[in-house]
């Protein structure tokens, strides 16, 4: 923050640091100011996103949600032991939905062409 502040913009949009942030706002709790410093990374993050700085983790993370309704699909043996407990496949229910709001908010931007998005 304090570089952006300074006018550094350049040196930390381009960098993985406004990645680095967990958003578990311990910080917020810690600020002697009681400054959101949570907020102020998503606006980073949104920025960089604008600049094309998004990490590869973080796009297939945003493919599987478009494509699944679920950011991380399950493991092999979660699934088998979802089956050995009799709870069935899990199903792509609400996908739908979820490709909406995302069309809405043009994550086709972050995740690849509008081509990629509709299949």
């Amino acid at each position: 923050m304090e570089m952006v502040i300074l006018g550094l913009r350049s040196e930390v949009l381009p960098q993985k640091l406004p990645w680095y942030c967990l958003s578990c706002f311990t910080c917020l709790d810690r600020c002697p100011q009681g400054g959101d410093v949570g907020e102020v990374m998503f606006a980073l993050r949104n920025l960089a996103v604008k600049e094309s700085n998004v990490p590869s983790g973080v796009v297939a993370q945003a493919k599987a949600l478009f494509e699944t309704g679920r950011v991380l699909n399950p493991i092999r043996t979660a699934i088998e032991k979802r089956e050995s407990l009799g709870l069935g496949k899990l199903d792509n229910a609400g996908v739908d939905e979820v490709q909406k709001i995302l069309k809405k908010t043009e994550l086709s931007k972050i995740i690849g062409s509008k081509e990629e998005v509709k299949k």
